[in-house]
């Protein structure tokens, strides 16, 4: 049986993904979506393995992915918003020109150790951008490295993409450079 923590967006998504053979299964509820996949997953010998966003190659790992939890969805609801108002209280801090003085943090290690905690949450966007206003203070002596799903990294990719502007045939494009003169 499919785990709950699995959303009827999840589970349209694999649909999707995997080509699997289910009418109409944006019109169902979730109950009713995750009965018929999971009837449809015991039919079905093989699949296309995907390896993009999943990294499944056979339907056993299918199978096996969608009986265990959402690894996406792995904070409650009582954890995500601390982790929010942590990132919030952190933004507030940056904003505020890096001064300790004007937080309700008592030491730049305070930060620095609770922001490497929360790094694992890299998919939420408000935890990317507390660490990534934080890693901007001239304090920090070593980086810290959201951890981003497959998935959401490639959101990211095509949201980037988008955002690339041409100005009278000029192509505008974002990187490192490096420029010498001789």
């Amino acid at each position: 049986m499919i785990n709950k923590t699995f959303s009827k967006c999840d589970m349209c998504d694999i649909v999707r993904t995997f080509n699997i053979d289910i009418p109409n299964y944006t019109s169902m509820d979730k109950s009713m979506l995750s009965m018929k996949l999971w009837d449809e997953l015991c039919c079905i010998e093989s699949i296309e393995p995907e390896l993009e966003v999943y990294c499944i190659y056979t339907i056993e790992e299918l199978k096996q992915y969608l009986t265990h939890r959402n690894p996406s969805k792995i904070l409650t609801v009582k954890e995500k918003s601390k982790v929010m108002s942590f990132c919030k209280e952190v933004i507030v801090y940056c904003n505020n020109g890096y001064s300790i003085d004007m937080s309700i943090f008592t030491s730049y290690e305070e930060i620095d150790i609770q922001l490497r905690d929360i790094a694992v949450h890299g998919d939420i966007p408000s935890v990317r951008r507390a660490i990534r206003l934080f890693n901007e203070d001239i304090k920090t002596i070593k980086n810290i490295v959201p951890v981003i799903s497959n998935r959401v990294n490639r959101e990211l990719e095509v949201k980037k993409k988008k955002k690339v502007k041409q100005y009278y045939g000029l192509i505008q494009k974002s990187g490192h450079y490096t420029v010498s003169f001789d």
